[in-house]
């Protein structure tokens, strides 16, 4: 549950113990970019940092734990002070050209052991994108317009080796998408200036652009790759939830290498079950089924008139998304909206 804060914008609150984010509805570039603040959607994992005064606590989307991955992170706190805070952004990895790489953070996202997180910090460094700010020295932000909120946290001037605050661009939209694709980012954000934030709802106050097709899928079975002794991972069968039930969208069997087969082979034992999860006739003959309980995130060309997708492509595993919450996502149109800026 989304944590509690009372009382009027600025007026005192206690600090949340949890905050689930305030989420975003897939959609088309606006044709009012003057309504909105524009960032860049960085290809990482959702983040809230919780501050006070003395020790940070990073948790994610789902409100599971996540300090002990990202380490290097602990010193922010020395950067926020003695005010307490609560901070919302995303970790990204970097790659050798310091663009985010949502493969490369793997690597770190599944690791819980510490001597293991030691052994990779090294090899792939990470960033906490810092873009919004919901608690701060005793005051609930949440009732503050997006504007007044980004005043306050860039007024803290989070800068430093492993964390900053990018900067947010008013009603430069088309501007921000071809920087997008130029720098090979995944698309950008759209949030009304005015608007509140409001936990763990997609509100269409909060809209993300994509430049490519990309979102999670439920994991419900896999194939196993012809002629391979002892059996390994071809493809994997994905779902997503329509009305309380899983229907099929297709298999995905590219954009695994040989680390990826092999993880994902074990992940396949523990939740091995007979039957199909999804809706409907089983999808494959030669399928082996597993209890739905994975999230793994696909790049994909479209979706066909039957509903599966064109050209998918596997890029990891999201362990901070709930499989009963992964739907097929459809671009919000209204009326405002320019169909002919669109993100393909």
């Amino acid at each position: 549950m989304p944590g509690k804060l009372c009382g009027r914008a600025g007026s005192p609150g206690v600090m949340p113990l949890h905050v689930q984010p305030m989420l975003a509805t897939l959609a088309h570039m606006p044709a009012d970019q003057g309504r909105y603040g524009f960032e860049f959607k960085w290809d990482g994992e959702r983040v809230l940092a919780f501050w006070d005064g003395r020790q940070l606590r990073l948790e994610s989307r789902n409100l599971a734990d996540v300090t002990g991955q990202y380490p290097e992170l602990a010193v922010m706190g020395s950067a926020l002070g003695k005010a307490s805070a609560v901070l919302d952004g995303e970790i990204v990895a970097l790659d050798a050209l310091s663009r985010p790489s949502f493969h490369l953070l793997q690597r770190r996202m599944h690791l819980t052991q510490a001597d293991d997180v030691r052994r990779v910090m090294a090899d792939v460094p990470i960033c906490y994108m810092v873009f919004d700010m919901v608690y701060h020295d005793g005051r609930d932000l949440m009732p503050l317009s997006y504007v007044q909120r980004r005043e306050l946290l860039e007024g803290l001037r989070l800068a430093g080796e492993t964390w900053r605050t990018p900067p947010y661009h008013p009603g430069q939209g088309t501007q921000l998408l071809q920087a997008a694709r130029e720098n090979n980012i995944e698309g950008a954000m759209a949030k009304e200036l005015d608007s509140p934030y409001i936990p763990a709802l997609r509100t269409g106050l909060w809209l993300k652009i994509k430049i490519v097709n990309r979102q999670e899928f439920v994991i419900g079975g896999w194939v196993p790759m012809q002629g391979s002794q002892p059996p390994t991972i071809g493809a994997l069968l994905l779902g997503y939830y329509d009305r309380g039930q899983l229907r099929y969208a297709g298999s995905v069997g590219t954009g695994f290498d040989a680390a990826d087969r092999e993880k994902l082979r074990g992940l396949m034992n523990g939740h091995a079950q007979e039957q199909s999860p999804f809706t409907g006739p089983p999808p494959r003959k030669d399928a082996c089924y597993i209890r739905p309980a994975l999230v793994a995130e696909i790049e994909f060309r479209e979706w066909t008139e039957d509903g599966s997708l064109r050209h998918p492509s596997y890029k990891g595993l999201r362990p901070d998304k709930s499989p009963s919450q992964v739907v097929r996502e459809t671009p919000h149109i209204d009326a405002d909206s320019d169909v002919n800026t669109k993100a393909t």
